[in-house]
């Protein structure tokens, strides 16, 4: 593959999840305006948990502000709405969400607004990066520079669409930083798991007899599998997982070719 131009202008979109005025979106939008032109469009509020769902209004507001284009709407629609109408005449050549205020290792990237938010670039076309950070006392500015030196890097080489870079920082200085390593996705730091309230619910309305009461609660997991992104998070190091936006798994399809799929038509089935 030939390199690209370094002399050309690079357009790049800034969003997140945690809502515009995240300290992560700005202090990753100080570092990356260093390696290109920056856009901001991001939603006005939190929007954690979102994966890629995306709003199906038939309006969308979006507001200026000092720091950037304010969406009212999910993460993966505030990226699709850019893409197609607040982009520069070129297009923009890469996504850029977060840096999210908690990780994205494992399994839990499925459910990420910031990963989705990524993945509507790569479904559009345009290659995408997620950056998410513990959400324990950690340095936005020093993951920002990781995150504008590998942007760079991806300029360079000239990234592959349909791809996103999912990065992860424990929460940690430049110099508690024990390194970076690419690994596949696998297992979860956390489980969301749920537990009845009990006790007295307070004011409740007059047709809530019967209602039972219950609250997200996060548990550590039984096992990490060896190798992973959530292995390689927990010891400390920055991780890089390639993510594809196609989910299939393909040895499965040519296992499935190898059924009889027509029997399942049953009797009404036209196959004879």
């Amino acid at each position: 593959m030939d390199e690209p131009a370094q002399d050309a202008p690079y357009h790049i979109l800034v969003t997140n999840d945690d809502g515009i005025e995240s300290p992560g979106i700005q202090a990753l939008v100080t570092a990356l305006r260093e390696v290109g032109e920056v856009t901001v469009a991001a939603p006005c509020d939190q929007q954690s948990g979102t994966s890629m769902s995306i709003s199906l209004d038939e309006e969308f507001r979006v507001r200026a502000t000092p720091a950037g284009n304010c969406v009212e709407a999910t993460p993966a629609s505030a990226v699709r709405l850019a893409i197609r109408a607040l982009a520069p005449e070129s297009g923009f050549d890469l996504v850029v969400s977060g840096i999210n205020i908690g990780a994205n290792v494992g399994e839990i990237s499925h459910m990420s607004g910031t990963v989705g938010a990524a993945m509507m670039g790569a479904y559009l076309g345009i290659p995408a990066v997620a950056a998410s950070q513990d959400s324990g006392p950690g340095d936005f500015e020093h993951a920002a520079g990781i995150v504008a030196r590998f942007v760079s890097e991806l300029r360079r080489r000239g990234p592959e669409t349909g791809i996103v870079y999912s990065l992860n920082f424990p929460a940690a200085t430049a110099a508690e930083t024990r390194g970076i390593a690419a690994r596949p996705m696998g297992g979860s730091y956390f489980v969301i798991d749920h537990e009845e309230v009990t006790g007295d619910p307070g004011e409740e309305a007059a047709d809530a007899e019967g209602e039972r009461r219950f609250s997200v609660v996060f548990v550590p997991p039984e096992t990490i599998p060896a190798g992973s992104d959530t292995e390689a998070y927990n010891e400390g190091l920055v991780t890089i997982t390639p993510l594809r936006f196609d989910w299939t798994d393909r040895p499965t399809v040519e296992a499935l070719e190898g059924w009889d799929l027509n029997a399942l038509l049953g009797e009404s089935g036209s196959g004879g």
